[in-house]
């Protein structure tokens, strides 16, 4: 009975990338105010980690408007960062928990439970027969149920 659904959502990916960032005034002065009190050539580990602290708390992201405003102050983004050990000194994060087969064969239950009422109620023998505006509400009662964040998948597919 049941062929198939359409959330009414659509998946998109990010359109900017590193190099379209663009810097505030407010954090290039942060920036100045930060290098201001270091020498380029004597960092220690514990600057480069201040400075990557600093700027991350002030919503700065890696990137070349970054990378720029810290080579107009003679540093090196790539240096501060290998000196920080950005890559190696931090753990990855934890993985997400896994899902298991109950709870994804109890959402598929509710799902199936929550369509055929919607169904019965419209007098409607597919989901084909359903507007959008309906097939949402079924797919946003699921998505309530069971916790999941607007913007998360119904089902985990990371391995």
């Amino acid at each position: 009975m049941i062929s198939s659904i359409s959330s009414g959502s659509s998946v998109t990916m990010p359109t900017s990338s590193r190099s379209e960032k663009v810097l505030t005034e407010e954090q290039q002065t942060l920036i100045s105010d930060t290098l201001s009190e270091l020498d380029a050539d004597n960092l220690t580990t514990a600057d480069a980690l201040s400075i990557i602290d600093t700027f991350s708390e002030a919503g700065i992201e890696p990137g070349k408007a970054m990378e720029s405003a810290l080579s107009e102050l003679g540093f090196g983004a790539k240096e501060i960062g290998d000196l920080a050990n950005v890559e190696g000194d931090r753990p990855p994060p934890p993985p997400p928990p896994a899902q298991s087969s109950d709870e994804i064969s109890s959402m598929a239950s509710y799902l199936e439970e929550l369509l055929e009422e919607t169904l019965a109620a419209n007098d409607a023998d597919s989901v084909e027969q359903l507007t959008e505006e309906q097939r949402f509400s079924v797919y946003a009662q699921v998505m309530e149920k069971f916790g999941i964040e607007e913007g998360d998948s119904l089902i985990d597919t990371v391995a």
